[in-house]
């Protein structure tokens, strides 16, 4: 069994010194709106929390758990890396797979040009995007986690938004729901871009067929996000079929415990996939935790980000 204690001590202490729950490289959050021309300051600002970009990261380091679990010393290791300033892991995780890495820069992409198509001039201040903390809390690290999401939340009033744009249903629960908790005076007006997309009107050319949708939990529960991704998905031209688990019924992909019981984890996506193929083999999902688990136990499916089905960018 891993030693969990090692694996939250490992990601407080890489939060504390970088601001992120892993080693990565500085750059790893902010390359994908090179060459946009997005501007850095307006009324409303995309923050994306960075869990897209850190998907490729948290791939390999939930591979590299993988193989130290069951393993008589892997509190030993987990200590070693730690200790030893991380080498091991570090270059384990410096080397993620370049399909995924440029997976996750082709959904944020795709999401700004979503919202220009729909008329939203978006400003992205790479200088202030980051992590959203979200780890921290999930693992009960609530301390650090407050200290964090103080520093991000003054880093968001900085910038005078009148709104602030969130591309995941896990940084869009934490700032809205979660952050408002811990820190007194609260008051940034948060929403997904997906409700942003379903207010207004869009025409979309999506990628049409048949597609089964995954809910996220926390899209489906705390948020209430249920009805906005399924008219944006009929409305470019996507014939959206359900599981039997969906909605606010919907059943867990496995995540975020993949870092800590990456076998557990697994055995739970597996459950879901086949829920979800036997309805059909193309799966959308609105989550980047969702679409990483998901995929990990894939046989063949193909499993694409919403974003990409509604920009038709599916291949």
């Amino acid at each position: 069994m891993l030693e969990v204690r090692e694996i939250l001590l490992l990601m407080a202490e890489e939060t504390r010194k970088r601001g992120l729950p892993l080693p990565v490289p500085e750059n790893a959050l902010t390359e994908w709106a090179e060459g946009l021309g997005l501007k850095e300051r307006g009324d409303v600002l995309l923050y994306t929390g960075g869990l897209y970009q850190l998907i490729p990261y948290i791939n390999a380091f939930v591979e590299y758990l993988e193989r130290m679990e069951g393993s008589r010393a892997s509190g030993f290791l987990l200590k070693a890396a730690r200790r030893l300033k991380l080498t091991g892991l570090a270059t384990a995780i410096a080397k993620p797979r370049r399909e995924e890495v440029e997976y996750s820069r082709r959904v944020l992409r795709a999401i700004v040009r979503l919202l220009q198509k729909a008329g939203v001039s978006v400003a992205y201040d790479p200088r202030i995007d980051g992590y959203s903390g979200v780890l921290l809390y999930d693992m009960g690290l609530e301390d650090l986690f407050r200290e964090h999401a103080r520093k991000v939340y003054n880093a968001l009033k900085s910038a005078g938004p009148s709104l602030v744009v969130t591309v995941d249903p896990h940084t869009t629960h934490i700032l809205r729901n979660v952050y408002p908790k811990y820190i007194d005076g609260y008051d940034l007006n948060v929403k997904s871009y997906l409700e942003v997309l379903a207010e207004r009107r869009i025409e979309l050319e999506g990628a049409g067929g048949e597609w089964v949708i995954h809910d996220p939990c926390l899209y489906a529960r705390p948020l209430g996000i249920i009805e906005e991704p399924r008219r944006l998905l009929e409305a470019a031209g996507v014939r959206v079929r359900e599981p039997k688990r969906t909605g606010k019924m919907t059943y867990c992909c496995g995540g975020p415990l993949e870092s800590i019981a990456p076998r557990l984890s697994r055995s739970i996506a597996s459950k879901r996939l086949e829920e979800l193929s036997s309805v059909s083999k193309r799966i959308v999902t609105l989550c980047p935790i969702c679409y990483a688990n998901l995929t990990r136990v894939s046989r063949g499916e193909t499993i694409r980000d919403i974003s990409l089905v509604l920009a038709g960018d599916v291949d």
